[in-house]
């Protein structure tokens, strides 16, 4: 049974971007996990993280072939602009709120509105 540190490295791992300039951090994928039915956003920090409705700790979409797993008790963690175009539970929604005045909050839909791009 491997260690809880060396899951800790995994998942932080499947977070941190390999892409290093301006044009690749801001590169929004055709399917990115932002657009996906089953992310959830922190609303409180609005950095773009979030995590997935279905897989759980221990996923990861970076790898090929992807790694999913569905039970467990901690979410897998996501950024809104990850490429999701290998996860076989991906569900794009099929309207995105890109403006601020359509909402009673604006600063919910922050992260959707940085894909208007």
């Amino acid at each position: 049974m491997p260690r809880k540190g060396s899951e800790w490295k995994d998942a932080a791992g499947g977070l941190i971007a390999k892409a290093k300039s301006m044009e690749e951090r801001e590169h929004i994928p055709e399917k990115a996990c932002g657009r996906c039915k089953k992310f959830g956003a922190r609303q409180f920090t609005q950095d773009g993280t979030g995590w997935c409705g279905v897989l759980k700790g221990g996923s990861n979409l970076k790898i090929s072939p992807p790694k999913f797993v569905t039970e467990g008790e901690s979410a897998y963690l996501t950024l809104w602009n990850m490429d999701a175009s290998k996860c076989k539970y991906y569900d794009e929604m099929t309207f995105i709120d890109h403006t601020g005045e359509e909402v009673a909050d604006p600063a919910w839909s922050r992260v959707y509105r940085q894909m208007a791009k």
